[in-house]
């Protein structure tokens, strides 16, 4: 993958990149940055330190201006100019060092809207997961809406039975929020819970430790092998779902920014982009319209 070996190559030919980029790494890892999160500004450090052969640290304000310039003009993407700056300004602030970059440049918005699974693929999904432990990850990533770094941080006394709900702490931004445990989750939790009995965290390798960043995600795609979804599918396109399908039961906006834990109400309005032609449910297209499907 390119994004391994360009960070392969800083480690090689970049002096003190190897040491830093490790602890970096370690420090977005205690701060419980999703893995995608690591992985790009890993990425994009190990670019800007190959393009000038140095550390962070040793780049000045201007050259970080005109590479950010040049960036630009080969047209990035608004992800890859985001996760270009973002990445220089975590380096610094996690090392305790003054960040050289006095304001962002321009990023193009970024204008695709996300992939979301249907109600029927969603079943599908939950259908295809082999056991009761790929069941419980799956279906709690898409009854909740959590993202899959907080999925992993959940301990059992977050669960929230006679309440129905559950207590997601440190999310994103280091908020806490409640999110509501639905009754057919909790079934599906309690039989998890009898079956493996997890002594601390809700999804274990061992005793105290939650399962690995790697893990949501390899049962995702192994259970996505076992259906007909042809769609790109992650744990954030659970996420996705959830909005989108909350949106289109009519649920209000406002309630799902605070379940979905967004600082901005615009960041869950843009789900109305992908939901709004669903709120009529007996609108699915003109030609059903003028051809009128027999039930």
């Amino acid at each position: 993958m390119k994004n391994e070996s360009s960070i392969s190559k800083a480690i090689k030919d970049v002096p003190s990149f190897a040491e830093s980029y490790k602890t970096f790494v370690k420090r977005l890892e205690n701060e419980s940055s999703s893995s995608s999160t690591i992985k790009n500004y890993g990425y994009n450090l190990a670019l800007i330190c190959l393009h000038f052969g140095r550390m962070p640290e040793g780049i000045t304000g201007i050259e970080y201006t005109d590479y950010y310039n040049m960036l630009l003009k080969r047209k990035a993407s608004g992800s890859h100019m985001k996760h270009a700056v973002y990445a220089v300004r975590k380096y610094f602030k996690l090392f305790g060092l003054r960040c050289p970059l006095a304001a962002n440049p321009p990023i193009p918005a970024t204008r695709s809207l996300p992939v979301v699974l249907s109600q029927r693929e969603i079943a599908e999904l939950l259908k295809a997961c082999v056991d009761l432990r790929e069941k419980a990850l799956v279906g709690i990533l898409y009854d909740t809406g959590m993202r899959k770094s907080e999925a992993l941080h959940l301990k059992l006394y977050d669960l929230d039975f006679d309440r129905s709900s559950i207590h997601i702490r440190d999310g994103k931004g280091h908020k806490d929020r409640y999110v509501p445990f639905s009754k057919n989750m909790q079934k599906v939790i309690v039989a998890y819970l009898k079956a493996y009995r997890p002594q601390e965290y809700l999804f274990e390798r061992e005793k105290g430790h939650p399962k690995g960043t790697q893990w949501p995600s390899k049962v995702l795609l192994d259970a996505v092998e076992r259906t007909s979804i042809t769609k790109c599918v992650s744990c954030h396109v659970l996420r996705h779902s959830y909005a989108t399908h909350l949106l289109e039961h009519g649920l209000d906006i406002r309630h799902i920014q605070k379940w979905l834990g967004h600082k901005r109400l615009e960041t869950t309005a843009g789900y109305l982009n992908v939901a709004e032609t669903h709120y009529d449910q007996r609108y699915t297209g003109p030609t059903d319209l003028i051809f009128p499907v027999q039930k």
